[in-house]
């Protein structure tokens, strides 16, 4: 069975709907592990083997954030600035080739808000996360997306994303 990380980069997490409800449920898979970017490491000083040893424990790397002036949360930056160094992730090495990458991310806005002449504008916002994903040799898997994080959802919505977000996780297994 295949290990699977999710490493969760929300800033409010605690104040988070959306992120929070789809991972309810998500522990009681066995081998995931939910690392907390933002708990661990609110000072930005990111312990970059202890990334990396994680990195190399699991087969599978989910990056759940929420959408952030069409962007990741700057902790995400940095922490693929520091930790997917040349001589581990590319160049001499290559060490998580053939992982699967994996984005889940919540958008405050509707789905109709990121489509502009038909063109579904999500493909071009993580389209930086697909470009890193070939660079360092990582399989990129279809993103889980969630929509309408701000609309003040409903109880169904949100159950509807946690049902959704397990069965998404259930397939990389």
């Amino acid at each position: 069975m295949k290990k699977i990380l999710i490493n969760l980069v929300h800033p409010n997490f605690d104040e988070s709907i959306v992120n929070k409800k789809i991972l309810e449920g998500v522990s009681e898979f066995k081998n995931i592990t939910i690392n907390n970017l933002y708990l661990k490491y609110p000072d930005f000083k990111i312990d970059i083997k202890k990334e990396q040893d994680l990195l190399l424990e699991n087969d599978v790397i989910i990056f759940q954030f929420p959408m952030y002036w069409f962007s990741s949360p700057s902790l995400l930056k940095e922490w693929f600035d520091l930790v997917l160094e040349p001589g581990f992730a590319y160049g001499k090495d290559y060490k998580l080739k053939g992982k699967d990458f994996c984005i889940a991310v919540s958008c405050g806005a509707e789905k109709k808000d990121y489509v502009s002449d038909n063109e579904n504008m999500m493909t071009n916002l993580l389209y930086p996360f697909y470009g890193t994903s070939l660079y360092i040799q990582m399989n990129y898997k279809e993103p889980f997306i969630t929509y309408s994080a701000e609309k003040g959802l409903s109880e169904e919505t949100l159950n509807k994303y946690n049902q959704e977000y397990l069965e998404y996780i259930k397939k990389l297994f």
